[in-house]
């Protein structure tokens, strides 16, 4: 018997079967249809499910983790799952997003790798993103006018049942339950004094995204928008100005105008040598724009001023640097309870000088020293004793001019810091012993250094110059005073056996 014979005999049957029992064909056909429904819905569940979408996504985190990451989401906690979100709300859209994901079906198993990596990294992108997730979708949990004016236009269910969260979101029960704010009736939330006036931005054609990107994939627990993306947006928006609003700007979203002009000053420091910084001092001539976000970050304590940091573009002094504000160098301007700072010693033993900061304030002013001649840090500079008579360090002032000459060494020196007698050893001659205690209670030191001598050991020593009126000879000549260097026995004596 051939195919078609077997077909018509199998039809024929059939036919019989039906004519003979019409009953209970039609329970068949019922049965039939019911268990193609339950198949198919509980299909649309499980291919919907976060357990299902994680074999495409599967890894723990960056590109490829969106489960993962939607897991550590507030969107989790409240068990709204991907198609809650990547489906526009009714449930025509829902059928519409199925379908239209066979195409992402097709890319995983007929496309390459690549083709894969260049889809997901494109949802870092705010404008692709808004495609992905709409603003009337956030906006159906998020307030009640929208998801009423959705639900009365849309059909949400089908025959009463429901095929995800989303279809029974009805506000403003839902909202309330999870405790959510309507973000166009009622701002934010009670912990918080920022209002982001969601109306405004949506007016202005923002998507949900452009503030939210990372909302429900940051892949870090309980993470919420920060004050950099606002700032990714308003700086631009005020260097573009010509001449940007003042700080009531500013209120304009703090609704709390004590955050924006904080009654509490802000201490830096400890001790009597505290600053208290007062904001409202400061807002009273100057934007918030000018030190926030760019000299102090927008948190508490997150901003350090050290000594250092004086005379420095950072902090405060780019504007306390005489020109815009009023100088640094006046530290009583703002150590207000300063007390000076603690000796500072130069050198070792009963020789070392002892600077006394109290001692110099008293006829100049900080800046004078610092930081042109000091830096703001403690022991940094090293005074040696071939620096002495040079530009530098204490001797831009200590030269008989500014103040006291440096030469008067028991101005500085508690006890002057007599160097050893020196022996030169000529290798046609006696030795030489040179004295400085000798020579230091019959003259000055600066009538040697560093007009004679450089203040370094180990200088030349030859008698032709001497003989011309050079180094020793500068005293020791006729026109000096002093014995000829011509007296040879005066200076080089045979050592005693």
């Amino acid at each position: 018997m051939g195919l078609k014979a077997t077909i018509a005999a199998l039809a024929e049957r059939v036919r019989s079967f039906i004519v003979a029992n019409p009953k209970l064909t039609i329970l068949v056909l019922l049965a039939g249809i019911g268990i193609v429904v339950i198949v198919s819905v509980q299909a649309l569940h499980m291919t919907s499910s976060p357990a299902f979408c994680r074999y495409c996504h599967p890894k723990e985190s960056g590109i490829g983790g969106e489960v993962a990451s939607w897991e550590k989401s507030k969107h989790a906690q409240a068990k709204v799952s991907c198609l809650d979100c990547h489906a526009k709300p009714g449930l025509l859209n829902y059928f519409v997003t199925k379908v239209a994901s066979l195409r992402d079906v097709y890319g995983e198993f007929m496309k390459d790798e690549k083709h894969k990596m260049h889809v997901l990294t494109q949802a870092g992108d705010s404008v692709y993103a808004a495609d992905l997730v709409r603003n009337e979708t956030c906006l159906f949990c998020h307030t009640d006018a929208a998801n009423q004016k959705t639900r009365s236009e849309r059909i949400m269910t089908l025959l009463g049942h429901e095929f995800r969260k989303l279809d029974g979101v009805k506000n403003p029960d839902f909202r309330k339950s999870v405790g959510l704010p309507d973000i166009l009736t009622e701002g934010v939330r009670s912990t918080t004094d920022v209002d982001p006036k969601h109306g405004k931005h949506f007016d202005m054609g923002l998507n949900c995204v452009d503030c939210h990107l990372k909302i429900a994939h940051s892949g870090i627990v309980g993470y919420k928008s920060n004050m950099e993306t606002c700032f990714t947006c308003h700086d631009k928006m005020r260097e573009k100005q010509k001449n940007p609003p003042k700080n009531e700007n500013c209120i304009a979203c703090h609704r709390k105008a004590d955050r924006v002009t904080p009654e509490k000053p802000i201490t830096f420091g400890k001790g009597a040598n505290a600053v208290n910084f007062s904001h409202k001092t400061h807002t009273a001539v100057a934007q918030c724009g000018i030190c926030h976000n760019g000299l102090f970050q927008m948190k508490a304590g997150s901003t350090k001023i050290g000594f250092a940091d004086h005379g420095t573009d950072k902090a405060c002094f780019p504007c306390h640097n005489g020109k815009k504000a009023t100088d640094w160098s006046n530290c009583k301007h703002c150590h207000t309870g300063m007390t000076g700072p603690k000796p500072v010693t130069f050198g070792k033993g009963d020789t070392a000088v002892r600077f006394k900061h109290e001692t110099h304030t008293a006829k100049a002013k900080c800046g004078d020293c610092h930081t042109k001649v000091f830096p703001m840090k403690s022991g940094a500079t090293r005074v040696a004793f071939a620096d002495h008579g040079k530009d530098k360090a204490c001797f831009i002032c200590h030269n008989g001019k500014k103040a006291s000459d440096w030469s008067n060494c028991t101005k500085c020196h508690a006890k002057v810091p007599m160097p050893k007698d020196i022996t030169y050893k000529p290798s046609d001659a006696a030795p030489v012993k040179f004295s400085h205690d000798f020579h230091g209670s019959a003259f000055e030191c600066k009538e040697c250094h560093t007009k004679i001598w450089p203040m370094k050991r180990g200088g030349p020593m030859k008698m032709d110059p001497m003989y011309e009126g050079k180094l020793c000879g500068v005293c020791h000549s006729e026109k000096g005073g002093a014995f000829a260097a011509t007296d040879c026995d005066k200076c080089h004596v045979e050592a005693k056996k």
